[in-house]
């Protein structure tokens, strides 16, 4: 019962708090990239709005939750402060005009590694399954082909090319991805400098909680990137140069 008080307590807080903010935090649509610190962010943004503003894709289905609100009625897609998750970019133009759009970037061989642990981890992953009944290693996994958020994923998810089209039209490809995140979004973060990008976010969008660093979801039992086998880390460059160079060029885009 103290948890339930304790929930509805903090609720009320956040509703008042809300209500009575001048000016109010402003709208958000956040397009969350598997293992780049979004459920970090998730958290943050959670103690800014009340939940009744909130609209976050199922991050285990996202497609489904994403149809039902490209569904929804204007009035009611225009009144959630929030639009947050996997795929939230296919919500960009069912959002309010005003919406701040923002993600979130992390080093591409990083991401891999940090996904691969993921999913052993995670018992209600979709792939755990398939990956700890064999033993399946970081080298394997990476050129395993069991989903397509492991080979140059942010290159095909922002350009809207397919993995043939986008290898054999290397440069087509990662120069439409990276233009598609430029024209896009307003604020772009990378999970090496969280803390400022969070920072960017507050200022811009008038929240009134600073971000306190607490990572949330964070994968604590992989090696570090140092004592992952050299072999391995070149597997991982292999499978995801394209994700490199896009990486390279929307840091320096955006520096």
């Amino acid at each position: 019962m103290k948890t339930i008080a304790g929930r509805a307590a903090w609720a009320l807080k956040k509703e008042i708090r809300y209500l009575f903010s001048f000016p109010r935090p402003g709208k958000i649509l956040f397009e969350h990239l598997p293992k780049c610190g979004g459920s970090s962010l998730a958290a943050y943004f959670a103690e800014q709005y009340p939940r009744r503003k909130i609209f976050c894709t199922d991050g285990d289905n996202p497609q489904p939750s994403v149809d039902e609100f490209k569904r929804y009625p204007q009035k009611k897609r225009y009144g959630y402060d929030l639009v947050e998750g996997h795929l939230a970019h296919e919500l960009i133009e069912y959002v309010h005009p005003d919406s701040l759009k923002i993600t979130v970037f992390r080093e591409p061989v990083e991401r891999i590694i940090s996904h691969y642990y993921y999913v052993k981890r995670e018992k209600k992953h979709y792939l755990h399954a398939e990956v700890t009944a064999d033993g399946m290693s970081l080298a394997e996994y990476v050129s395993s082909g069991l989903s397509e958020e492991l080979h140059n994923w942010y290159t095909t998810h922002f350009s809207g090319m397919t993995d043939a089209d986008a290898e054999q039209n290397p440069q087509k490809s990662v120069a439409k991805a990276v233009e598609t995140v430029r024209k896009t979004y307003d604020i772009v973060g990378f999970l090496d400098a969280f803390d400022e990008f969070a920072e960017k976010v507050r200022r811009t969008a008038h929240l009134k909680r600073q971000y306190k660093d607490r990572r949330e979801n964070v994968t604590r039992d992989r090696p570090k990137y140092a004592d992952v086998p050299e072999t391995t880390i070149r597997k991982i460059e292999e499978f995801n140069r394209l994700d490199i160079v896009f990486y390279r060029k929307i840091r320096a885009l955006l520096a």
